[in-house]
């Protein structure tokens, strides 16, 4: 395999080069358009060091491009989309998480009676063997349409409602400023100084 320094486009037929030059007038997308200058460059033996300089592109982009031309011809200078990474998280494990989320955890075998990411990030690996963090599984939750909010601690449940409206009046009550209290008046005394001269 040739290095970058010494690695040329093959030199191209005229009819190679007209279908490059009508690509470059067409081209929108300024990736591709380095891609095609590339091409053209590298076939007048312009070596990748001066066509990476040129294009503000590293050596190794450039001789990629190149290679991908000598190898697959001109279908190899289209831009594709990135398909980017898999999801983490498949089908598979999208319906173990919505099933899951239909129903209560002691009905699955768990000893707690609520869901949280970290309980869910172990369910999923019961489920699916698959290991993700407690932030994918917020987001899936969020694409999901759900909501995740930590749960409050509520004992309104076992309160007397009678016992909770008396323990509000007392405390209202004792809230409540005293009204028609007379304000203590204090009298103050003064003592007149005299001065007494006492002789000599």
């Amino acid at each position: 395999m040739p290095k970058p320094a010494t690695l040329f486009a093959q030199t191209l037929r005229s009819n190679e080069r007209d279908r490059i030059n009508k690509a470059l007038k067409k081209a929108k997308d300024p990736a591709y358009r380095d891609r095609l200058r590339a091409i053209l460059w590298s076939a007048v033996r312009m070596k990748v060091g001066e066509i990476a300089g040129l294009l503000g592109k590293h050596q190794t982009t450039v001789a990629s491009w190149i290679k991908d031309y000598k190898r697959f011809g001109f279908k190899a200078l289209t831009v594709g989309k990135s398909p980017g990474r898999p999801p983490l998280v498949d089908k598979e494990g999208r319906a173990a998480l919505s099933d899951a989320l239909r129903r209560s955890p002691r009905d699955l075998g768990y000893p707690f009676t609520r869901w949280s990411a970290l309980t869910l990030v172990g369910h999923l690996h019961r489920e699916t063997h698959t290991m993700v963090s407690p932030d994918t599984v917020r987001r899936m939750l969020r694409r999901m349409g759900y909501r995740y909010n930590r749960p409050k601690l509520s004992l309104k449940h076992r309160q007397d409602p009678h016992l909770v409206k008396r323990a509000r009046r007392q405390r209202n009550a004792a809230l409540k400023k005293p009204s028609g209290s007379p304000a203590a008046s204090s009298s103050c005394s003064r003592t007149r100084r005299t001065s007494i001269s006492i002789p000599a």
